[in-house]
C-alpha cells in the first residue's frame, strides 16, 4: 500500500504541472476570443491573477489527494464525488481568495465582494472549474491503470525472453 501511495504522489505532483498549463492556456484562449483581461481590476496588481491560480491548484491537490490517501484500500473505480468536488473546490477558493487577496491589496472589504461576485460568473472562473473535472478525472483513470504490484515499465528487448514458447 505504501508503494501505491507514493505513486498517488507522484501522480498528483505531475496533475498539477498539467492543471496550471491548462489553465494558462484557457486563460489566454479565453482572453483573445473574449477581447477581455483576465482581471479587469486595474488596481488589483501583478501577483493577484498567481495567487488566485496556486489557491486553486492546492485546493484541487487536497480534495484529489485526500480521496485517495484516507481510503484504507486500492481505488477500484473512478469516484465521481471527488471529481466533483475537486473542480467546486478549485472554483471556490479562486474565487474566494482572489476576493480576499484583493481586498488586502485595496483596503476596502466592500469592493472584495463586489470582485468575488464578478468572478464567479467570469468564463476564467468557469474554465478554472472545468480544468480542474477534467484533471481530477484523469487524474483517477491514470491511477487505476496501473495494476496492482506492477514495477517499472520495460522496454521489449529488457523483458525477460524465457516466458515466451519458442
Amino acid at each position: 500500500m505504501r508503494e501505491y501511495r507514493k505513486y498517488a504522489i507522484t501522480m498528483a505532483a505531475f496533475s498539477v504541472v498539467l492543471y496550471v498549463a491548462l489553465i494558462v492556456a484557457s486563460f489566454g484562449v479565453l482572453s483573445l476570443l473574449l477581447n477581455r483581461d483576465v482581471i479587469n481590476e486595474t488596481d488589483a496588481g501583478a501577483l493577484l491573477g498567481p495567487l488566485m491560480v496556486t489557491t486553486a491548484v492546492l485546493a484541487l491537490v487536497w480534495v484529489i489527494l485526500s480521496a485517495v490517501l484516507r481510503s484504507p484500500e486500492r481505488l477500484t473505480q473512478v469516484p465521481p464525488l471527488p471529481i466533483f468536488l475537486a473542480g467546486v473546490a478549485a472554483y471556490l477558493t479562486y474565487c474566494v481568495f482572489g476576493g480576499v487577496f484583493y481586498s488586502l491589496g485595496a483596503g476596502e472589504l466592500f469592493r472584495s465582494v463586489i470582485f468575488i461576485g464578478g468572478e464567479m460568473t467570469s468564463p476564467f472562473a468557469i474554465s478554472v472549474a472545468v480544468c480542474g473535472w477534467l484533471i481530477a478525472f484523469l487524474y483517477f483513470v491514470v491511477l487505476l491503470a496501473k495494476p496492482d504490484g506492477s514495477g517499472t515499465p520495460e522496454w521489449p528487448w529488457q523483458k525477460d525472453d524465457d516466458n515466451e514458447p519458442r
